[in-house]
């Protein structure tokens, strides 16, 4: 039941980033919806059945948004992969070390991107002061999203008969 849980999340997640995430933007910024996401279920699932859902839905990312095409798919893996080898060195309890490791987690994702579209912007330093801007704002976002992604599957949801 709880993988269920885990790939309904993340449906519903993927559904609001397509729809929804466009209203809250910040200066041109659309927060990652999905990154709190594959950090969670790389914690709290096995390895194999994390990177599957994590392709999954990442590639039905790319497929809605395909001007990066394939780029976040392998970022997610990458990240989701990277998180469930080093997640036990954190205590997991304290949400201080939680906001931490999001912090990273988000300064190398944004990272990556900034690499990627450094290449074909002409003013590359300039977008560096979007990306501190994004990484800050994708940070609160996520460590909400991630607090609410764990009230969520914490839910007691049972079916009868």
């Amino acid at each position: 039941m709880k993988k269920i849980k885990f790939a309904l999340i993340g449906m519903i997640l993927l559904y609001i980033s397509t729809m929804f995430a466009e209203e809250v933007t910040l200066y041109y910024i659309t927060p990652c919806i999905l990154l709190p996401w594959v950090i969670y279920i790389s914690i709290n699932l096995d390895y194999k059945l994390c990177l599957t859902y994590t392709f999954f839905i990442s590639l039905g990312k790319d497929l809605l948004n395909p001007q990066l095409l394939g780029f976040t798919t392998i970022l997610y893996l990458l990240l989701a992969h990277c998180t469930h080898k080093y997640h036990t060195s954190f205590n997991k309890d304290k949400y201080s070390t939680i906001i931490l490791s999001m912090l990273v987690i988000n300064t190398i994702f944004y990272a990556v991107q900034w690499i990627y579209f450094s290449f074909s912007s002409p003013t590359p330093i300039a977008l560096l002061g979007k990306l501190a801007i994004t990484i800050v704002y994708n940070t609160i976002l996520s460590c909400i999203l991630l607090l609410l992604i764990y009230i969520a599957d914490k839910l007691k949801i049972v079916i009868y008969d």
